[in-house]
C-alpha cells in the first residue's frame, strides 16, 4: 500500500518503492501463470473537492497556508499533469502490445523452440533445463522492452519527478532483472513439473504454488528486495518528535507498532515525488515514510499521511488482497488451463510448440497470462480503489481529535502531493475505470472535507 499517484502509469516513479519488487514478483507469477489478479493496493493520497471550514494551517516553513476547498493546479502544472498522464497511458498500451508482438515473434520464428532444444540438450534434469530456458526467454522479452522503460524514465526526468542518473537506473534494472531471472527459473521449473505430471489438472497444483509464492513474496519483499534499491532507517532517528505524535495515533487505534517498524526511506536520492506506504506481513510488516514527504509536510500533515497508512496496517489490506488473489486464481486458473489446451491444439504447430508439456509451450502460457492480466486490470484497480477509500476513511477517524481540523489538514497534504506528483485533475470515468488504483485526487479531497459523522450524530465506521 503506497501513498502516491492514483493511476498506475508506467511513468509512475512514485511506484518505484514497489516497482522493482513488484515487477520482479509479477514477472515470476506471470511466467508461472499463477497470478491474474495482483494484490497491488497502493495508497495514501487523501484528496477530494468540497467546501470546508476556514481554518488555516502552518506550512513546513511556518507560513500560513490558505485553506483548501478543492484540488487546483496552476496553469503550467495543469498542462504538465495532463501531458504526463497522456504520455503514461500511451506508454502503458504501447508496452503491452509490444510485449505481445515480441512473444508472438519468439513463437512464430521458432526462437522459443530453439531455446527448448538448447535446454533439452544440456541435461536430462529439468532443473538444469529450467536454468537454460527460463532466463533466455525472459531476457529476450525484457531486453526488447528496455527502450520503453528507458523512455518512461526519461519522461520522469524531464518533468523533474526523478533525479536518478542513468548509471544508477541501469544498475537498478540489472538488480531487478537478476532477481527476476532467479525467481522465474524456480517458478518455471515448478510449473513445468506440474504440467508434466498432470497435463489436465496442473492448475490445481499451480493454485497452491501461487498462494505460497504470494505469501512468501509479501513477507520477503520489505526484508530482502526493497533494501536493494533504497536505504532505510528508523524514523525515530531523524524525527523523534513526529514519532511521539505517531505513537498517540497508534494508541488511539488500539494497536501496537514497534518503533523499529516505522521507517524513513531515502527516496530523495532518486526521486522528487512524495509517498508513504505499508508493506509486509507478520514480522516483516512496517510503515514507511519517504524522506521527500517529510521534507514537504509539517507534523500535522505527516500525521494525516500516517493515518491513511495506519488504515492499511490495521485493516489488514495485504492479507485481504492475498485472500482475493486466492479467489481470483481459483476462478481463473481452470479457465486458463482450458484456454491453454485449445490454443495449443489450434496454433501450436505454427508456433513450433510440440506439446503442452514442452518448455516452449510455457511461452504460449505466458502470452495468455499477459492478455488475461491486461483484461483483468479494471477489476484489480476497482478493488484497490475500495481499499484506498477505506484507508482514507480510517485515517480521518484515527487522527480526529489529535490533529486540529483534521479534514483541512488532510486536504492540504493531498494538495501538496498532487502538485508535487503532477496528479491529473478531472480524469474521465473511463480513465479512472481502467487506470486508477486510487479514487481521483479531487474526489478524495472532497470526501476528506465533508466526512464528519461526529457532528451529525453518527458512529464512525472504524474508530469508536
Amino acid at each position: 500500500m503506497c501513498l502516491n499517484r492514483s493511476s498506475p502509469s508506467l511513468l509512475q516513479s512514485g511506484q518505484q518503492k514497489h516497482s522493482h519488487a513488484r515487477d520482479t514478483f509479477l514477472c515470476v507469477i506471470a511466467f508461472a501463470a499463477l497470478c491474474l489478479f495482483s494484490t497491488s493496493s497502493c495508497g495514501a493520497q487523501a484528496t477530494g473537492n468540497a467546501g470546508a471550514g476556514q481554518s488555516t494551517v502552518q506550512g513546513q516553513s511556518g507560513q500560513t497556508v490558505a485553506p483548501v476547498v478543492q484540488y487546483t493546479l496552476s496553469p503550467e502544472k495543469l498542462r504538465q499533469a495532463v501531458a504526463l498522464a497522456r504520455t503514461g497511458r500511451r506508454l502503458y498500451f504501447a508496452e503491452f502490445f509490444w510485449g505481445l508482438l515480441v512473444l508472438l515473434a519468439i513463437l512464430r520464428t521458432g526462437l522459443a523452440a530453439k531455446f527448448r532444444d538448447w535446454a533439452l540438450g544440456t541435461s536430462r534434469l529439468t532443473i538444469f533445463q529450467a536454468i537454460i530456458f527460463c532466463p533466455l526467454l525472459l531476457l529476450t522479452l525484457d531486453i526488447a522492452n528496455l527502450p520503453f522503460r528507458a523512455w518512461g524514465h526519461q519522461v520522469l526526468r524531464s518533468y523533474n519527478l526523478s533525479v536518478q542518473g542513468w548509471l544508477s537506473w541501469i544498475l537498478d534494472w540489472m538488480k531487478a532483472e537478476s532477481i527476476t531471472l532467479v525467481l522465474a527459473t524456480v517458478a518455471g521449473w515448478v510449473l513445468y513439473e506440474l504440467i508434466q505430471r498432470s497435463p489436465r489438472r496442473w492448475w490445481m497444483g499451480a493454485w497452491v504454488a501461487a498462494l505460497l509464492l504470494v505469501v512468501a513474496g509479501a513477507y520477503a519483499e520489505p526484508l530482502i528486495i526493497e533494501p536493494l534499491f533504497y536505504d532505510y532507517k528508523p524514523l525515530v532517528e531523524s524525527h523523534p518528535e513526529l514519532v511521539q505524535q505517531v505513537e498517540k495515533v497508534v494508541a488511539r487505534a488500539n494497536i501496537t507498532i514497534p518503533e523499529d517498524r516505522i521507517l524513513e526511506m531515502a527516496a530523495s536520492a532518486k526521486l522528487n515525488e512524495l509517498n508513504a506506504y505499508v508493506s509486509g506481513i507478520g514480522s516483516s510488516k512496517r510503515v514507511v515514510f519517504w524522506d521527500t514527504t517529510l521534507a514537504r509536510t509539517n507534523e500535522a500533515q505527516a500525521l494525516a499521511v500516517f493515518g491513511h497508512e495506519l488504515g492499511h496496517y490495521a485493516l489488514n489490506h495485504v492479507w485481504k488482497g492475498i485472500a482475493l488473489t486466492a479467489i481470483g486464481l481459483g476462478i481463473s486458473l481452470p479457465f486458463l488451463a482450458w484456454l491453454y489446451a485449445i490454443v495449443l491444439r489450434k496454433w501450436g504447430s505454427i508456433w513450433y510448440a510440440k506439446a503442452p508439456q514442452g518448455w516452449d509451450s510455457l511461452a504460449v502460457l505466458l502470452l495468455l497470462v499477459s492478455t488475461l492480466q491486461f483484461a483483468s486490470t479494471p477489476i484489480d484497480n476497482a478493488l484497490s480503489r475500495y481499499f484506498e477509500h477505506q484507508a482514507d476513511l480510517y485515517g480521518l477517524e484515527v487522527i480526529h481529535g489529535i490533529v486540529p481540523d483534521a479534514p483541512q489538514v488532510t486536504a492540504q497534504v493531498n494538495q501538496i502531493l498532487g502538485e508535487t506528483n503532477l496528479e491529473e485533475p478531472d480524469p474521465s470515468r473511463l480513465t479512472v475505470f481502467w487506470f486508477y488504483t486510487h479514487p481521483p485526487i479531487g474526489d478524495r479531497i472532497a470526501f476528506a472535507l465533508q466526512y464528519d459523522p461526529w457532528s451529525q450524530g453518527r458512529e464512525p465506521e472504524f474508530i469508536h
